[in-house]
């Protein structure tokens, strides 16, 4: 009887120690219409970061775990992600894919974002507080556009007034970005505006909404410099019968009438790219072959950070929707859907926020004297952009300010070199930001228009006059030379790096105080007239010749000298060894005293 029970006890150990192991689980991915092999289908156990691709023949293996229950999704781009449950057997799970239909239905009505809420409130809330929700209404666009966003906005470059194109196309394609609502139904339609009646429509305050990016097919990355939802660059689904989204996690599968989803692994970087890369079309024919107005795309993708097998890879993603702490993506789903912390993101899509601007670049100051010059060298590193520091619209641009004084007066030294502030940091009085002819370096992308001359608008250039924004990864080094105060003491260097939202002859012209968004905009406020993004400072003691301090080396120094021989005394410092005087710190003054200039 003893020997019955421990043979029952040890086969159920057995069997329960089978139920909890991990089982290999296999399987073909096919077209459910053609039963074709599907490669490189994502294979997931849902809810989880398991997941596998399959092979040329559509083939898959999966490790799971071994209780009956666990959910497989399979997706590709250009389908309904499809699930199945694993019920026991090991081998023959097969999953087809439905094709998600490509004719886009010109009646359909793209969702609320309120209609997205319903599910995905936490999503709402995050892409509400966002730069997208405001793209329709940014002020600046339309000061740039028809001069009407703010009381200032027919100062400066207004397109429909003053662009060689506003005569032959009015509308320009800004809306195809701004208020892409409105574009998608009628292509090619002109910016709603705060002087057109009705002003603001929810096309327009909807910005970059849900639907608009999740109804992306396939982006034309060959026509990437295509501004938005271009016709013939990207294909937008908008469906008849059957609903659909494209997204990222490529293991959802719940479905209803307003929900199926599609794995769009575009949503990574090229459907950013659909409106953060575009040239201007200076053929008027839909080619877009002229001067890059957004580079931020290409300048990634041909990055490091664009390159899958490199160590710094990043998408647009990684960096600009964090991923959070939420477990649950939808929450109507019951049971919930509990997923992995770190799975899903935010959608408070941001950029050039404190955040971002104070996490890009590293400077460094080295500095050393050579006779009566202070010599500084300024290293700027891009060092954690994945793309061209600044990027966006040809207006922004950063400053590099190097600054040198006198520790114990605050007295500033007199600039010898010659590298300094182009004139587009600001002609005017430096204390007020005017830092064109400073000493310093402007990073920025000016273009000219037919006529050679510039800064003109991206939409009317013909090409570039300079560009010397930093790339990812990048150093730039530049010198700069000081004379040295009479006296010596400590001398005192300061870089700053200074990141401005546009140029200042722009901002004036246009009396922005605000930015797009209605923020107080600091690229006209006290101390640094821009965001101060970094600053890298040196301080420097300098012996000098001049002893009694007289503003002359002379015979009376000399004695000084020489009255504190092999002591610590006044002079010891002149050359080395510091701290005590010796013929090499005698040899100094004599030769300062016979080129007849104080020694600093």
């Amino acid at each position: 009887m003893l020997q019955c029970l421990k043979r029952v006890v040890g086969s159920a150990l057995f069997l329960s120690s089978v139920a909890g192991a991990d089982v290999t689980v296999s399987g073909t991915v096919r077209d459910a219409t053609t039963a074709a092999p599907v490669s490189g289908a994502v294979v997931t156990l849902q809810a989880t970061s398991t997941r596998t691709m399959t092979a040329a023949d559509g083939s898959y293996a999966l490790t799971i775990p071994g209780e009956d229950g666990s959910i497989i999704v399979a997706a590709n781009k250009g389908y309904f992600n499809t699930s199945t449950t694993f019920t026991g057997s090991t081998i023959g799970i097969d999953i087809d894919l439905p094709a998600v239909p490509q004719d886009d239905n010109p009646d359909y009505e793209l969702m609320s974002p309120l209609t997205c809420g319903m599910c995905h409130p936490d999503q709402l809330e995050d892409w509400t507080n966002s730069p997208m929700n405001n793209a329709g209404i940014n002020t600046w666009v339309h000061d740039i556009y028809s001069g009407d966003g703010t009381p200032g906005g027919m100062g400066g470059f207004v397109y429909l007034r003053d662009s060689v194109w506003a005569k032959t196309n009015p509308a320009s394609e800004c809306s195809s970005c701004h208020q892409p609502e409105s574009w998608i139904p009628e292509p090619f339609t002109a910016l709603e505006g705060p002087s057109d009646p009705g002003y603001p429509s929810d096309h327009a305050m909807h910005g970059v909404s849900c639907d608009v990016c999740h109804k992306v097919a396939h982006v034309d990355v060959e026509k990437i410099n295509h501004p938005g939802i271009y016709p013939g660059a990207v294909e937008f689904t908008r469906p008849h019968d059957q609903q659909v989204q494209y997204g990222l996690l490529g293991d959802a599968d719940f479905a209803n009438g307003l929900m199926r989803p599609s794995y769009q692994p575009q949503l990574l970087a090229e459907v950013c790219g659909t409106c953060h890369q575009d040239k201007n079309d200076p053929h008027e024919d839909g080619s877009f072959d002229g001067i890059i107005s957004e580079p931020t795309y290409i300048e990634w993708i041909e990055s490091p950070y664009g390159d899958v097998n490199s160590p710094y890879y990043a998408t647009c993603l990684d960096c600009h929707m964090l991923p959070n702490d939420a477990t649950q993506a939808c929450e109507v789903m019951f049971p919930p859907l509990e997923r992995e912390p770190g799975t899903l993101r935010s959608h408070m899509i941001l950029g050039s926020t404190d955040t971002y601007l104070d996490n890009s670049a590293e400077l460094f100051v080295d500095t050393s004297v050579d006779g009566d010059t202070l010599h500084v060298s300024v290293d700027v590193f891009n060092s954690q952009v994945g793309h061209h520091l600044p990027t966006g619209v040809t207006v922004r641009n950063v400053i590099l300010l190097v600054e040198a004084w006198r520790e114990s007066d605050g007295e500033p030294l007199i600039f010898t070199g010659d590298q300094v502030v182009h004139d587009l940091g600001g002609v005017g009085d430096p204390a007020e930001g005017y830092y064109g002819g400073q000493p310093g370096k402007l990073f920025a992308k000016c273009n000219h228009g037919e006529d050679g001359s510039g800064p003109t608008f991206y939409t009317d250039a013909t090409g570039i006059i300079f560009d010397t924004r930093l790339p990812a990864l990048a150093i730039d080094t530049t010198a700069y030379t000081f004379e040295v105060p009479s006296g010596g003491g400590d001398l005192h260097v300061r870089a700053r790096l200074i990141y401005r939202r546009a140029f200042r002859a722009f901002v004036d012209a246009k009396q922005w105080t605000e930015d797009g968004h209605g923020n107080p905009l600091e690229d006209v406020q006290a101390p640094h007239y821009g965001h101060l993004m970094e600053t890298a400072d040196a301080v420097i003691g300098v012996q000098s010749s001049d002893l009694n301090g007289d503003g002359v080396v002379d015979v009376s120094d000399i004695l000084l000298l020489i009255a504190g021989w092999g002591t610590d005394g006044p002079g010891a410092s002149l050359a080395p060894p510091d701290n005590v005087i010796d013929v090499s710190d005698l040899l100094v003054i004599l030769s300062d005293w016979q080129m007849g200039f104080r020694r600093k």
